[in-house]
């Protein structure tokens, strides 16, 4: 399709609805199908205690967001939803900046329009897989795996298709393996960021 969307448009049209799904997902998992993740956590501290390389602040953090189940604490349950979406919302503004300056560097079109537009509409199939997180399930993560993965052939068919990379070399392999590892170290400082703050929520 040639049909060109603004940034805002491209908010308004589809990051603001798919990027609900994970958190209402997750809400619906910890109301609907709270038991599933209760024993999922209850399982996890049982091999953490044994496990005396697993990181204290995830333990504590488990620990919080299992008193949260266990309570029915319907005011933090909606806060992490909140914040979830929130954080979802932030995901095609870094993978937007990353895909910008590298399409650039590249010799592609720098342009921050194709580069949202590229962003969101990848971000799509992992948002809709975000529908797994009412289930706590390896069957679950192993989708969500495969949606991220999806993610990132997008990105790469449209390297030269949008973001007009040149075809010459291996300019869109070498383009998508930098833009897969600058997305996975920032997304872990983002994530860390988020997982502090939901668990100041959580022991509020």
């Amino acid at each position: 399709s040639n049909e060109k969307f603004t940034i805002k448009e491209l908010y308004f049209k589809f990051a603001l609805i798919f990027a609900f799904i994970p958190a209402v997902s997750h809400f619906v998992g910890f109301t609907l199908f709270k038991n599933v993740y209760v024993q999922g956590i209850q399982d996890f501290l049982q091999m953490a205690e044994k496990d005396s390389q697993q990181n204290p602040q995830t333990i504590e953090y488990m620990k919080a967001l299992l008193k949260t189940l266990q309570d029915n604490d319907l005011t933090k349950e909606i806060l992490v939803m909140l914040t979830t979406y929130g954080f979802e919302l932030f995901k095609p503004v870094v993978l937007a900046g990353i895909i910008m300056f590298l399409a650039g560097a590249f010799g592609g079109e720098k342009d921050i329009t194709k580069a949202f537009t590229v962003s969101i509409f990848a971000l799509i199939p992992q948002w809709a897989a975000g529908v797994f997180y009412a289930v706590n399930s390896p069957l679950s993560m192993f989708i969500l795996f495969l949606a991220s993965f999806y993610t990132f052939y997008l990105v790469f068919i449209a390297a030269e298709k949008v973001l007009k990379l040149p075809s010459e070399g291996s300019k869109s392999f070498q383009f998508i393996i930098l833009v897969v590892i600058f997305y996975l170290i920032l997304s872990g400082i983002i994530g860390y960021l988020e997982s502090t703050i939901t668990f100041r929520i959580l022991v509020s």
